[in-house]
């Protein structure tokens, strides 16, 4: 299984949220931003017989303006990356739509929105995707792109996911709450038949 960690990549520079005067410097890196490209790298290397190198998504994503807001439109790159390697591209926010999809053999990447009133984010404090491998119909097998030790011990996310580098499992009622403020929810990808 291939995994690929933002973190590593402090050193590589990643410009977004243009239409917003720029992020600020110490936030312009791919450690910082890059989440979105993270997974679809992911995506093609484990669903396809493609490669897609991270600079290489990244540069596709500004020549698409899909870094125009903070971090990454999948709205705009995930279909751009799906017609290039063969995949269908889907969004929905419905989770049994992602189960019946992910038990077809496709994969995903959620959407999380991070803390609101009441609620601590479970992969984020912020925004942030990850990428949903598989699920019984009860559990979600993630990779998550920034995952550092001891992230799901913080106050708040205690207990809600289980870490076997580098798969992250939480429940599918942990994803869909983590996901609720987002639309879409999930991206949906899936090899062409």
């Amino acid at each position: 299984m291939y995994y690929i960690n933002q973190l590593d990549y402090p050193h590589i520079r990643y410009e977004h949220d243009l239409d917003n005067g720029g992020a600020p410097e110490e936030k312009c890196t791919a450690a910082a931003a890059a989440c979105g490209p993270c997974c679809l790298c992911m995506i093609v290397e484990n669903m396809t017989f493609g490669h897609l190198e991270l600079t290489d998504c990244l540069e596709l994503s500004a020549k698409l303006g899909a870094n125009r807001q903070r971090g990454t439109s999948l709205k705009i790159l995930g279909p751009a990356v799906a017609e290039k390697y063969g995949l269908t591209y889907d969004t929905t926010n419905d989770v049994k739509k992602l189960v019946e999809h992910l038990q077809r053999g496709g994969m995903a990447i959620a959407n999380s929105g991070g803390d609101r009133e009441g609620y601590v984010g479970l992969f984020t404090h912020g925004g942030h995707y990850i990428t949903i491998l598989s699920t019984d119909g009860k559990d979600a097998c993630i990779l998550d792109p920034s995952y550092k030790e001891g992230k799901y011990e913080e106050e708040g996310r205690q207990g809600k996911a289980e870490v076997h580098e580098p798969f992250v499992y939480c429940s599918l009622d942990v994803l869909m709450e983590d996901c609720s403020n987002r639309d879409p929810a999930f991206y949906l990808f899936a090899r062409k038949r």
